[in-house]
């Protein structure tokens, strides 16, 4: 019996070890990520559903949708729309961004050209943020719609965006 007795023991602790050893090496070989979300609202935009992926090998931004809220404005023949990050130092670096421009002499009509596209868009790449843009994030990262009306003038309008660390 002392005999069975020992060999059990010796089989649990093999077991046990080995169980141990995967854990650890598992534990260590996932790839570590952090997910945000992000959102935002002014007088005349709305942005929400904005999702920031970090990990080891990559990183992504999906920009989320964008919604018109202020009142309707004349025609525009161009926008463009941008989520950046504002360093430290007032520089404006554009993580995603895209341009609209309309040849057609009655332009788009202000706001249904923005319910056609509604969403901001995203992008991925090894490297989108620095390290210590990540560390300031939740503090500096905006989205501006920037555009032309038919007659000339000019408009901006930006949000502060409210990032929240899910994971």
């Amino acid at each position: 019996m002392k005999r069975w007795t020992k060999l059990i023991i010796l089989f649990l602790l093999i077991t046990n070890s080995i169980f141990i050893v995967t854990t650890v090496m598992y534990k260590n070989s996932t790839p570590v990520f952090k997910v945000y979300s992000f959102e935002g609202e002014s007088e005349n935009i709305r942005v929400s559903n904005g999702v920031i992926i970090i990990s080891k090998d990559k990183q992504m931004v999906q920009g989320g949708e964008l919604q018109y809220i202020g009142i309707k404005r004349e025609n525009i023949s161009a926008y463009t729309k941008n989520i950046y990050i504002d360093n430290q130092h007032g520089n404006k670096e554009t993580i995603v961004g895209g341009s609209v421009f309309n040849n057609i002499k009655n332009g788009m009509i202000f706001p249904d050209e923005l319910l056609l596209n509604r969403t901001i868009g995203g992008v991925s790449s090894e490297k989108l943020f620095r390290d210590e843009d990540m560390s300031t994030i939740k503090d500096n990262l905006y989205f501006s719609l920037e555009g032309t009306t038919n007659d000339g003038k000019q408009f901006n309008f930006m949000v502060k965006l409210q990032v929240q660390e899910l994971i």
